[in-house]
């Protein structure tokens, strides 16, 4: 009898990612001892440790692990398959995001490259807003 893991199984494939992304700390961590590591970012060692093994750790230590490795905060959610609650605030009380966001995604005339684009784009355009706005604040405060 041939018994395959079923990796069609979404909680598998979250503990499989899990996994893969406490290795990754696991690796950045280099030569620095576990015990070290707690010291300088204020953790019990047995956190550290149960995070490295897989363990999911809030919005708040995925931010304090970016700092701390010199890595995007960004990746570390998407390594670990999370959304971040402050974009997901965001999605919850914004109805015009939720609907953009339902529209795009409802669109079958939109591949996932072109969705990447459309995304890269609202994204730049929102860089443009809050530089112009940045601006405006400046311009206003002489």
């Amino acid at each position: 009898m041939d018994i395959k893991p079923n990796l069609e199984n979404p909680e598998r494939i979250q503990l499989l990612r899990q996994f893969d992304a406490g290795q990754y700390l696991k690796k950045l961590r280099n030569k620095r001892t576990l015990a070290t590591v707690c010291k300088q970012i204020g953790v019990s060692t047995a956190y550290l440790s149960d995070i490295e093994r897989g363990k999911m750790p809030s919005d708040r230590f995925m931010g304090v692990l970016g700092q701390f490795y010199e890595i995007d905060e960004d990746e570390l959610f998407r390594l670990w398959g999370k959304v971040p609650m402050l974009a997901k605030d965001e999605i919850q009380n914004n109805t015009t995001l939720q609907r953009t966001l339902r529209e795009i995604s409802k669109n079958t005339k939109l591949t996932d490259e072109k969705k990447a684009e459309l995304y890269d784009e609202i994204y730049k355009t929102y860089l443009r807003f809050a530089e112009e706005l940045a601006q405006e604040n400046e311009d206003g405060g002489e």
